[in-house]
Protein backbone atom coordinates (compact mmCIF):
# COMPACT_ATOMS: atom_id res chain seq x y z
CA UNK A 1 0.00 0.00 0.00
CA UNK A 2 1.22 3.52 -0.97
CA UNK A 3 0.81 6.79 0.91
CA UNK A 4 1.18 9.38 -1.29
CA UNK A 5 -0.02 11.72 0.76
CA UNK A 6 2.45 11.81 3.57
CA UNK A 7 5.50 12.60 1.03
CA UNK A 8 3.72 15.60 0.11
CA UNK A 9 3.00 16.32 3.71
CA UNK A 10 6.81 16.00 4.84
CA UNK A 11 9.04 18.58 3.87
CA UNK A 12 12.65 18.28 3.63
CA UNK A 13 15.49 20.02 5.17
CA UNK A 14 18.46 19.21 2.24
CA UNK A 15 19.06 22.82 1.59
CA UNK A 16 19.35 23.84 5.46
CA UNK A 17 21.50 20.92 5.77
CA UNK A 18 23.57 21.50 2.31
CA UNK A 19 23.73 25.24 2.87
CA UNK A 20 25.13 25.02 6.68
CA UNK A 21 27.65 22.82 5.56
CA UNK A 22 28.52 25.24 2.68
CA UNK A 23 27.74 22.99 -0.05
CA UNK A 24 26.91 23.59 -3.84
CA UNK A 25 24.26 22.13 -5.62
CA UNK A 26 27.04 21.00 -7.58
CA UNK A 27 28.92 19.99 -4.62
CA UNK A 28 26.33 17.78 -3.24
CA UNK A 29 25.31 16.37 -6.64
CA UNK A 30 29.15 15.04 -7.06
CA UNK A 31 29.40 13.25 -2.87
CA UNK A 32 25.52 11.83 -3.55
CA UNK A 33 26.55 10.76 -7.47
CA UNK A 34 23.63 12.57 -9.61
CA UNK A 35 22.90 16.14 -10.75
CA UNK A 36 22.50 19.43 -9.50
CA UNK A 37 18.88 19.03 -11.45
CA UNK A 38 18.27 16.01 -9.49
CA UNK A 39 18.74 17.79 -5.90
CA UNK A 40 17.03 20.56 -7.23
CA UNK A 41 14.40 18.78 -7.78
CA UNK A 42 14.51 17.18 -4.20
CA UNK A 43 15.06 20.49 -2.70
CA UNK A 44 11.69 21.78 -3.65
CA UNK A 45 9.94 18.58 -3.47
CA UNK A 46 9.46 17.70 -7.40
CA UNK A 47 11.41 14.48 -7.07
CA UNK A 48 9.84 11.60 -4.28
CA UNK A 49 12.32 11.72 -1.61
CA UNK A 50 12.71 7.87 -1.34
CA UNK A 51 14.47 5.94 1.03
CA UNK A 52 17.03 5.70 -1.37
CA UNK A 53 17.43 9.26 -2.07
CA UNK A 54 17.20 10.22 2.28
CA UNK A 55 20.44 7.27 2.64
CA UNK A 56 21.85 8.70 -0.76
CA UNK A 57 21.88 12.45 0.80
CA UNK A 58 22.32 11.53 4.66
CA UNK A 59 25.68 9.88 3.64
CA UNK A 60 26.72 12.81 1.69
CA UNK A 61 26.01 15.08 4.30
CA UNK A 62 26.90 13.15 6.95
CA UNK A 63 23.91 13.35 8.62
CA UNK A 64 21.61 10.26 9.74
CA UNK A 65 18.61 10.21 6.42
CA UNK A 66 16.15 11.13 9.45
CA UNK A 67 18.22 14.38 9.66
CA UNK A 68 16.70 15.28 6.51
CA UNK A 69 13.03 15.56 7.48
CA UNK A 70 13.05 16.43 10.92
CA UNK A 71 12.16 19.86 11.48
CA UNK A 72 14.54 20.91 13.79
CA UNK A 73 16.92 22.95 11.96
CA UNK A 74 20.90 21.70 11.84
CA UNK A 75 23.36 23.18 13.58
CA UNK A 76 26.22 25.11 11.16
CA UNK A 77 29.41 23.72 11.83
CA UNK A 78 32.12 25.90 13.16
CA UNK A 79 34.34 27.11 10.82
CA UNK A 80 37.19 25.06 11.68
CA UNK A 81 35.41 21.82 11.62
CA UNK A 82 34.25 22.62 8.24
CA UNK A 83 37.28 23.34 6.84
CA UNK A 84 38.45 19.92 8.10
CA UNK A 85 35.49 18.43 6.72
CA UNK A 86 36.06 20.21 3.19
CA UNK A 87 39.76 18.65 3.27
CA UNK A 88 38.83 15.38 4.18
CA UNK A 89 36.13 15.23 1.27
CA UNK A 90 39.48 16.45 -0.95
CA UNK A 91 41.41 13.31 -0.08
CA UNK A 92 41.24 9.94 -1.96
CA UNK A 93 40.09 7.21 -0.86
CA UNK A 94 43.40 5.30 0.81
CA UNK A 95 44.03 8.93 2.53
CA UNK A 96 41.12 8.91 4.13
CA UNK A 97 40.82 5.51 5.46
CA UNK A 98 44.64 6.28 6.58
CA UNK A 99 43.22 9.08 8.40
CA UNK A 100 40.35 7.23 10.11
CA UNK A 101 42.45 4.63 11.63
CA UNK A 102 44.94 7.08 12.79
CA UNK A 103 42.48 8.77 14.88
CA UNK A 104 39.74 5.87 15.64
CA UNK A 105 40.12 4.99 19.22
CA UNK A 106 41.94 2.39 20.92
CA UNK A 107 39.57 -0.96 20.64
CA UNK A 108 40.35 -1.64 23.91
CA UNK A 109 43.67 -3.21 26.28
CA UNK A 110 45.56 -4.57 23.35
CA UNK A 111 47.66 -7.66 24.47
CA UNK A 112 51.21 -7.59 23.94
CA UNK A 113 52.72 -10.67 21.89
CA UNK A 114 55.20 -13.11 23.01
CA UNK A 115 57.93 -10.91 20.99
CA UNK A 116 56.70 -8.01 22.88
CA UNK A 117 56.94 -9.50 26.64
CA UNK A 118 60.56 -10.65 25.82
Amino acid sequence: MQYPFIVSCVSNRIRALREARGLSLEALAHLAGTTNQQISHLEAGRRRLTVDWLCRLGQALACHPWALVSEEPPDALPPQELRLLQAFRQLPSAQREALLTLVAPPAGPQRRSARQRA
